[in-house]
């Protein structure tokens, strides 16, 4: 077939087609296309999925983009590489500029035009050598005179598809139906064979085979482009000289042989495989980082394995002291980018990064391009608006999906039942099945930046994103082929964590207290993970990690390395083995001595990757870099390499003087634990963190709480828990108070004051301008404060709220008094506002006694969504010391406990009886209660918020305890009847 589209606008021309890569490629193929083009608007987003999509169908892939200028279209295509990189360049400029006429004149060269005839513009026209009058319709043809070729606007694949294109738009433009014309998108279907054999326009269509003839665009990997630290130094010199420098300090200039070799091998790995300023640019930014205070990760990932990384400072992991294999990270047989993440406190990450576009270019240091799609819930929720469905109906249709649209509708009987019941609905989701997954707007990769010697524009795309820094006009996938260097900048909110309880620390109570000088085997913490007190610490909070330190009881910090790598799925399944091995009740039997000196560590089980690498070292003979190919084949399923592997294997391990039946076994040892083996550098390095977390809870409670009550100052349910736990260990946290209190929770005299901020219907505004106004003097009196502040942003319904939340307690009045005097407060205010130039008298209260304890409480609950100084339980527990926080202590035992209703669920029993599902709590957290019909009787009388004092057996159910109540009494309402029965 002679002819080729010329005008196709992909998905990438975001909700300006509907047109998926994929699709339009094996369409084109059925249709018989030998090539076919791509002319997104404005960018080159889908131009190497394209490129690849088209490679595999054996189609030709025309390069080229649809751009505005002077409000006319023109379509350029590239002839060759040095016309793709003129595209290139246009479309970067386009993504934060207008062009101009001297943008397309500066990048003509080796381009074809097609000027579509309704935009024809002379000027614009007459740039080019190699040029065209499109057109899309007979009508147009004859009154073209210059060079003719036929052009359609594909924007859709089928002719009936042309209403989806519609809805799209109307998704882009924010339209709804009665705002937006239907019909103008017709004719924009990929032409099938015999429509453009009707059109008998031979020399129209073979222009069409000219354009496709002449363009051929070869995109390949390109080399030099790592970028480079510094030009005038020798960067492998100098990278030798640091590296020495680093490790005699990390050493007390007294390294053994064996690091100075391992670190001189390290050396001449990363300089054969020409790495040698990418090292020195990570070392750079990273010291940068330091010196500026942003607190850095300790290592992540493999680069934890080498001694290079550690002796620049990159890292903080010593890997011969963790015995960690360089080659797991780099080796000269797995021919890669090097891959060192840096983790950095979130809140300074775009410093480093701002840092490093500074020093090195905008356009050589940029981010990575993502795209945010219309996913299932989306697409539902976008389409429902455009259709003007009723919000809650389709609220509740997305949030029924579960997976995908089709799958959902074919798999979930609540929704076929659902959309069935509604002809909007049916509509809403045909509509949405022809949406799903299209790309709805462009995003910035949350980590990822690329890195050139060269601006990068000069071999990819650019986009300028809207916060102004430049981002890769290829997805991710596509940059390390071409020969960029990815590198993640990670934002790791544990380490902003850590760094305001160290500053808190620092602050309160003058101690040297950094990040690094925390030791890694302090009994303390150790004991803190035993106990499973773990909330708050990074990677072991979950409930099922908790209890698994307990089963484990860890004593040192490898035993918290091993603790990261074994609770994973697939691992999981060997903790009861490894606890049973462990505890010496079940015999550890190895293979040989070889074997057991490389698995002795986990008790006979392969737990980490570098342990399958040493055993085809040790037992087969293989290099390490040889022993990675092989981690990598099995772990990634590759069944072939797998196979090729083990006669190799066998016949080495054979030939160093192995028994036939031990190398199998081996090999079968390997192939069983290689899906599961965990990278022991990244173990090591993330159990650093973890670990100095729990440190700083077990000696410095106050200041790591301090800083979870931060972090959850908008979870009122997680932040009555940790002010539970702190009351337990005897610490006072104090309600908000208006001469004490900030925007965030504060330390003083041992105390822990709560912030304005947690004050329901109080705004930041309100409390920072309580705060502003409090610099000028402290308020001396509840009068000196409603003067100061009353008719500037605090009104009468904020005054109420600050009363009840009690923070004038302290200014020697109760809440009972101030709320009853608040009309006249108001009146005094308001007559002093109007007659500003008259001393008018202050208001003489009328003291009233203060409102009870359990008001006060409810008070409280009103103010801040949970108990402060208190909770109702206490009013009526007596000598039970039993709480929430400790049924892990009673697993399968009846226990009895005071606590208040959070929620009441009744469901109907086969038999036809109800029986219910409470959620009830205590000061510490809150707990799920099973009643049975015989327990749960019309006379009990239930109700949000009673006190109830229950009788149960704890059980455990997918890690979280619940109690099966056996009795049960309602203490608010004392007059009812307690039930009971004993099993």
């Amino acid at each position: 077939m002679n002819y080729t589209a010329l005008q196709v606008k992909t998905n990438y021309s975001i909700l300006s087609s509907i047109i998926s890569i994929k699709k339009l490629v094996n369409l084109a193929k059925n249709y018989g296309y030998t090539s076919l083009a791509i002319t997104d608007e404005s960018n080159m987003f889908g131009v190497m999925e394209f490129i690849n999509a088209c490679q595999k169908e054996n189609i030709k892939p025309i390069i080229g983009i649809d751009l505005t200028i002077n409000n006319s279209h023109i379509l350029l295509y590239a002839k060759n590489n040095s016309g793709y990189k003129n595209i290139i360049k246009l479309s970067t400029i386009i993504s934060s500029n207008e062009l101009t006429t001297e943008d397309l004149a500066k990048y003509k060269d080796n381009l074809i035009l097609v000027m579509p005839f309704s935009f024809y513009n002379e000027e614009i026209y007459n740039i080019y050598d190699d040029k065209f009058i499109g057109y899309s319709d007979i009508a147009t043809r004859d009154k073209i005179t210059k060079k003719r070729v036929l052009i359609n606007d594909v924007s859709y694949l089928y002719k009936d598809d042309d209403i989806y294109l519609d809805y799209a738009k109307m998704i882009r433009d924010g339209k709804v139906l009665g705002e937006y014309v239907f019909g103008t998108n017709k004719n924009k279907h990929l032409l099938t064979k015999e429509e453009i054999m009707a059109l008998s326009l031979e020399e129209d269509i073979l222009n069409t085979k000219y354009i496709a003839d002449n363009c051929n665009v070869s995109i390949s990997y390109q080399d030099n482009l790592l970028p480079i630290y510094d030009k005038s130094i020798n960067s492998k010199v100098f990278l030798h000289n640091l590296a020495y420098k680093g490790l005699n300090k990390r050493l007390s200039n007294n390294p053994s042989t064996k690091y100075l070799e391992r670190l001189n091998y390290e050396l001449k790995v990363i300089d054969k495989m020409g790495f040698n300023d990418y090292f020195l640019i990570v070392y750079d930014y990273v010291l940068y980082a330091k010196k500026n205070h942003i607190l850095v990760g300790p290592g992540r990932g493999s680069a934890a394995g080498s001694l290079v990384s550690y002796s620049l400072g990159i890292t903080e992991v010593d890997p011969i002291k963790y015995n960690l294999l360089f080659e797991r990270f780099l080796n000269e047989e797995r021919v890669t980018m090097p891959d060192i993440d840096i983790d950095f406190d979130a809140t300074k990450r775009q410093d480093v990064i701002d840092y490093v576009i500074s020093k090195y270019g905008e356009k050589k240091v940029v981010g990575i391009i993502t795209f945010n799609t219309l996913g299932a819930k989306q697409v539902i929720r976008d389409v429902g608006k455009i259709l003007n469905i009723s919000p809650s109906l389709i609220d509740t249709l997305a949030k029924q999906v579960k997976d995908d649209l089709l799958s959902s509708y074919n798999k979930q009987n609540e929704i076929k039942k659902l959309v069935s019941s509604s002809d909007e609905l049916k509509k809403l989701y045909k509509i949405a099945l022809h949406l799903e997954g299209m790309p709805r707007h462009v995003s910035i990769h949350a980590a990822g930046i690329v890195m050139s010697s060269i601006d990068i524009d000069k071999t990819i795309p650019l986009y300028k994103s809207q916060s102004g820094m430049y981002l890769s006009g290829y997805s991710k996938d596509y940059l390390e082929p071409l020969g960029l260097l990815k590198m993640d900048f990670l934002g790791l909110s544990n380490l902003t964590f850590i760094n305001n309880v160290i500053n808190n620390i620092r602050d309160n109570l003058n101690l040297n207290i950094t990040f690094n000088n925390i030791p890694l085997d302090d009994k303390l913490t150790n004991n803190l993970f035993s106990s499973g007190d773990t909330e708050g610490i990074f990677q072991f909070e979950s409930p099922g990690m908790i209890s698994f330190l307990k089963k484990l009881k860890p004593q040192s910090f490898s035993d918290i390395v091993l603790a990261i790598s074994l609770y994973r799925p697939g691992p999981m399944d060997s903790i009861n083995d490894f606890i049973l091995r462990r505890e010496g009740k079940k015999k550890v039997e190895y293979l040989n001595k070889d074997v057991e000196n490389i698995l002795k560590e986990t008790y006979g089980l392969i737990v980490y990757q570098e342990q399958i690498m040493e055993l085809a070292r040790t037992i087969a003979g293989y290099s390490l870099g040889e022993a990675d190919i092989l981690r990598r084949a099995i772990s990634k399923k590759k069944s072939d390499i797998i196979l090729k592997e083990k006669d190799k294997f066998i016949s080495c391990s054979i030939a160093a003087g192995y028994d036939e039946e031990v190398v199998n076994k081996v090999y079968d040892l390997i192939l069983k634990f290689a899906n599961y083996g965990f990278n022991k550098s990244h173990a090591v390095s993330y159990a650093m963190i973890s670990y100095k977390m729990a440190f700083l809870k077990a000696h410095f409670y106050s200041y790591f709480m301090l800083s979870l009550l931060e972090d959850n100052i908008n979870s009122p349910t997680q932040t009555s828990t940790y002010i539970a736990k702190l009351r337990q260990k005897n610490i006072t946290v104090l309600p908000p108070d208006i001469n004490l209190s900030t925007l965030s929770y504060q330390i003083k005299d041992n105390k822990i004051i709560c912030p304005l901020q947690i004050i329901k219907n109080i705004s930041n505004i309100q409390a920072n301008q309580i705060i502003e106004c409090r610099q000028e003097g402290e308020f001396t009196s509840f009068i000196n404060f409603a003067k100061r502040m009353y008719g500037k942003i605090i009104d009468k319904s904020a005054l109420e709220n600050l009363i009840n939340a009690g923070v004038f307690n302290n200014l020697s009045i109760n809440e009972q008094t101030l709320i009853n005097n608040l009309d006249m407060i108001i009146n005094y205010l308001e007559l002093s506002l109007d007659i500003d130039s008259l001393e008018i008298s202050e208001p003489i209260l009328q003291d009233y006694p203060e409102y009870s304890k359990s008001e006060l409480v409810k008070k409280e609950l009103s103010s801040f969504g949970f108990y402060l100084s208190s909770h109702p339980v206490n009013f009526y527990r007596k000598n039970n010391k039993i709480n929430t926080l400790s049924l892990n202590n009673y697993e399968n035992k009846y226990i009895s406990l005071v606590l208040e209703v959070n929620r009441i669920k009744e469901i109907m029993t086969k038999n036809n009886d109800v029986m219910a599902f409470l959620k009830a709590s205590d000061e510490y957290t809150q707990i799920d209660l099973t009643l049975f019909p015989n327990i749960y009787t019309k006379d009990l009388s239930l109700d949000i918020n009673d006190i109830i004092d229950i009788t149960g057996k704890v059980e455990k159910r997918f890690n979280n305890y619940q109690i099966v109540v056996s009795k049960i009494t309602n203490l608010t309402k004392e007059s009812k009847k307690s039930r009971s029965i004993f099993y």
